[in-house]
């Protein structure tokens, strides 16, 4: 920025103040300069019009003196001793033209006018294109200018057909105007100094120019290419403002016209210098005014700048006196004005920093204090601390750096290169060497804040640390880089306990999901599979066996494999607990075996073998023991060396019992499975067992009843022997079906029927066996997609159950209603009612709802509320009770409606 003093910037100023002055008198001039060109073409161009209309008059009158003259009978005789001297007399009445002329159809001149110039020899003119364009039109003529013969000079001829009797042209008579006669009657105009004007023909040559009175034939040419002319040539007049003569040369401005009538055209020029000369005066004048002016302001200017910079002169000194402390320093003004009032603010602002300086000594105190407390503190961090210049070098360090660096003091910091301090065999936490750009100083001084970047150090001891590096630039206020900071730290131990406690979670995390992978099989193929991928990705193997243990046979039987060839898993299928192998060795000893690498030796001689046949270099074989009791081994194979530590084998052992525990319980469930399906074919052969002969009494009871007469006791006794056996057939049919429901969820042949109608028929038929009456309570026609027949036994249970329980004569109340988008039937008894804590145990089988002894006790539940609740969940629904004791119990059951539209399902009961 251009630094001035303050005179000198009011001096400035009022030069500033005085330029919209100058610009407003410059666009005056420039306006003024249009307007007087304006007018100047505006002038000429009216002079161009007169000048025009007088031409076009002259050739109006030579035409028009053509004519009369054509007309003379005297001229149609064309004997030139009567024509010349008619001629002569005629041209001497008439000093408007230069001669007069006859010339007959052939060109030959028959008469001639000039006393000066001999008639002899006679002048032909037949080849000239004014005499033959006459001939050919029968009407006058102007010719273009000519350079005239006799006398030698230019002019131009106006030619007028002489008509014979019968109208055609005999003769051509001929008017000759010499231009230097033409040009004479307007030099004596009043023109302007300079000014001139022209007159042209159709081809542009001039017939005269004011401004050149000797012009030649060859000069007249000069403006035959002149653009303004050739347009005006073609009736388009036209104003220039500035060009330069083709003619005379120097820059002029003019108009250009046609003549009216005529292919001819007048140019008025003017010199622009000359034209401009009073608005250039005029100019000088104003600008001489404005110098003036100016020469004033400045002098007016300067006095004022002295008076005001005199206390701005003091307001800096003592401003610089403040500067260097002397804070009893004050100014003195007495201007009235707002410099005044600045003297005073400066004088209160004086006071104010004096004050403030005491504060700020007591604050630098306190900071110089504070100063020495961070420098204990950063002494006493464990990190180590470098800064370093912006160049690189090195500056300071905390202790812990210092001691990293393997210095004792600061001042051995003289020489070091950052380069130095980190980098000395500095690493990427892999092994991979840094580039310059990567290292962390140059990342710090480069502008980069970072943390938390991992590198590896070689030290002195040749031992590698691993350290976390933080850096960041330090910059001033206004973000100019002073120092790289980089902030270091040592954690190799901790990275080191990090590793331990990551392998200890990932070795947890891997026992927790083979213990989810087990619990939730049950056969012995599918275990062994989940053994085989949790050993894969748990244990790292890339090889595995798994054998079965036949302690008694003392033989190990496999199971399944991975990764092995398929000689060695013929040659391993049975391998006796003394073979020369690994596994066996497990077996034998019941303790884990380990062989890190076979290539050294230590394998038994059949592992070896196995090792070369599969390209394996590593061992390991686990004991599967469940219950203190050995239950088969697991060996794994690895393709590289691989050492096994003592936590290792603990969590190799915890996995070889996880294993031991899933092929036992895969063992138990065998069992298990084998003794249901022999209990499934005892009650299958009971219930075939107990149906025929039971029938038969039910059969004959009903028989006697129905046809004999009996005595009262034997009629009890029947009717006691005919209800017995019914409960022992309905028994019969619920061992059925638990046999047919046994192994599982039964297989549903659904159909889409209405519940009302079912439930219906159920009641209708238990209606016939039992005094107790059953009231139904129907809303609407709800129907579902299920199994007609089951639906049907979960109904006839629930009322057998209600019956069995009511008193004699209790009501029976089946209720049949749409709760949401499921159909609930419920059955309500007046019997007992179930204690609470008997209640969750209701649907077990052969359970007792009442205590023995308890009134309304009939002894255990059958199986129909259990093969109920079997079968409702089959169906995706769910059932359930409602009891009080003493108020009777409500069973509950609920099935998903159909989802087919109920369109059709809209009929209600009544």
């Amino acid at each position: 920025m251009l630094h001035l003093r303050i005179h000198a910037k009011l001096l400035v100023a009022f030069i500033i103040v005085l330029l919209p002055v100058l610009g407003l008198l410059l666009a005056d001039l420039l306006s003024d300069l249009d307007r007087t060109q304006q007018d100047i073409l505006d002038v000429q161009f009216m002079t161009a019009q007169a000048v025009a209309g007088q031409a076009s008059e002259t050739l109006d009158a030579a035409i028009s003196f053509g004519w009369a003259v054509s007309k003379d009978p005297l001229l149609r005789t064309l004997d030139p001793e009567q024509l010349d001297p008619h001629l002569k007399e005629l041209a001497a009445q008439s000093p408007l033209y230069d001669s007069v002329a006859v010339f007959d159809a052939a060109g030959i001149n028959r008469g001639w006018s000039n006393p000066t110039v001999p008639d002899e020899p006679r002048l032909w003119i037949g080849d000239r294109p004014y005499f033959q364009k006459v001939l050919a039109t029968n009407a006058p003529v102007i010719s273009e200018v000519l350079e005239l013969r006799r006398p030698i000079r230019t002019g131009l001829l106006v030619s007028t057909p002489i008509r014979g009797a019968d109208g055609q042209p005999i003769a051509v008579f001929n008017v000759v105007l010499r231009t230097d006669l033409l040009e004479q009657r307007y030099v004596g105009a009043r023109l302007q100094p300079g000014q001139a004007l022209f007159l042209a023909d159709q081809n542009g040559r001039l017939a005269f120019h004011t401004g050149n009175p000797e012009l030649s034939f060859e000069e007249s040419n000069a403006y035959a290419h002149f653009e303004p002319l050739r347009a005006a040539l073609r009736g388009t007049p036209s104003r220039v403002a500035r060009f330069t003569s083709p003619l005379q040369g120097g820059e002029r401005l003019g108009a250009f016209v046609p003549v009216p009538r005529y292919p001819w055209a007048v140019g008025v020029t003017i010199p622009t210098d000359v034209a401009m000369a009073p608005l250039h005066e005029r100019a000088r004048t104003r600008l001489l005014a404005f110098g003036c002016i100016l020469l004033l302001n400045v002098v007016l200017a300067a006095v004022l700048a002295r008076f005001y910079s005199r206390p701005v002169r003091q307001l800096r000194s003592a401003s610089q006196a403040l500067g260097r402390g002397e804070m009893g320093r004050r100014v003195h003004i007495s201007t009235g004005d707002e410099l005044e009032e600045l003297g005073a603010s400066f004088n209160e602002m004086a006071a104010h920093l004096a004050r403030r300086q005491v504060e700020v000594d007591s604050l630098r105190a306190q900071a110089e204090h504070q100063a020495q407390q961070l420098a204990a503190i950063i002494a006493s961090v464990p990190d180590a601390i470098f800064l370093t210049t912006p160049e690189g070098r090195l500056v300071d360090a905390n202790p812990a750096g210092l001691r990293l660096l393997g210095l004792g003091e600061r001042s051995e910091l003289g020489g070091s290169s950052a380069g130095a301090l980190l980098l000395q065999e500095v690493r990427h936490p892999d092994g991979r060497p840094m580039t310059p750009a990567e290292l962390p100083i140059r990342r710090a001084l480069a502008g980069e804040t970072f943390t938390d970047m991992e590198v590896l150090l070689r030290g002195r001891d040749g031992r590698d640390r691993l350290l976390s590096v933080h850096g960041a630039p330090v910059r001033d206020a206004s973000g100019r880089l002073l120092f790289g900071e980089v902030v270091v730290r040592d954690i190799t131990r901790r990275r080191k306990e990090e590793q331990e406690l990551s392998r200890m979670f990932e070795r947890e995390l891997a026992l927790s999901r083979i213990g989810q992978a087990l619990v939730s099989e049950m056969e012995l193929e599918r275990i062994a599979r989940v053994v085989i991928e949790q050993s894969l990705h748990a244990l790292g193997a890339d090889g595995i066996g798994l054998w079965l243990a036949d302690p008694e046979r003392e033989e190990l039987s496999m199971i399944t494999s991975h990764q092995l060839s398929a000689a060695a898993v013929e040659g391993l299928r049975r391998i006796p607990f003394d073979a020369p192998l690994l596994t066996a060795t497990a077996a034998r000893e019941e303790r884990i075996q380990v062989v890190e690498d076979v290539r050294e030796g230590g394998a038994p001689t059949r592992s070896g073998w196995l090792a070369r046949e599969g390209g394996y270099r590593g061992m390991v074989a686990i004991p599967l023991h469940a219950h203190e009791r050995l239950v088969g081994v697991m060996s794994y194979f690895t393709r590289e060396p691989r050492p096994v530590s003592t936590r290792a084998l603990e969590f190799h052992a915890m996995v070889g019992r996880l294993f031991a525990v899933a092929i036992e319980k895969a063992r138990l469930f065998q069992e298990l499975r084998t003794a249901l399906r022999l209990r499934e074919e005892f009650m299958s052969a009971a219930a075939h067992e107990l149906k025929t002969p039971v029938t038969s009494i039910q059969t004959w009871a009903e028989l006697l009843l129905n046809l004999e007469v009996l005595t009262p006791r034997q009629q009890k006794g029947l009717t006691t022997i005919a209800r017995n056996t019914r409960r022992i057939s309905r028994l019969v049919e619920h061992l059925f079906a638990a046999v047919r429901m046994a192994p599982g969820p039964p297989k549903l042949e659904r159909q889409r029927f209405e519940l009302h109608a079912l439930v219906k028929e159920q009641v209708e038929k238990f209606a016939r066996i039992t005094e107790n009456p059953i009231r139904i309570e129907a809303v609407e026609a709800l129907f579902i997609h299920a199994e007609r027949q089951l639906l049907g036994e979960v109904v006839a249970h629930l009322l057998e159950n209600a019956v069995r329980y009511s008193p004699p004569g209790g009501p029976v109340e089946l209720r049949v209603k749409r709760v949401g988008g499921e159909a609930v039937v419920s059955v309500h008894d007046q019997g007992p009612g179930i204690p609470p804590e008997r209640q969750p145990h209701v649907f077990e089988p052969l359970y007792e709802p009442l205590p023995p002894g308890a009134p309304g006790y009939t002894g255990v539940v059958y199986l129909g509320l259990h093969l109920s609740r079997q079968i409702i969940e089959a169906h995706g629904g769910r059932i359930w009770l409602e009891s009080l004791p003493g108020k009777g119990s409500t069973f509950c059951f609920s099935i998903p409606l159909s989802p087919t539209s109920t369109e059709e399902d809209s009929h209600t009961y009544s």
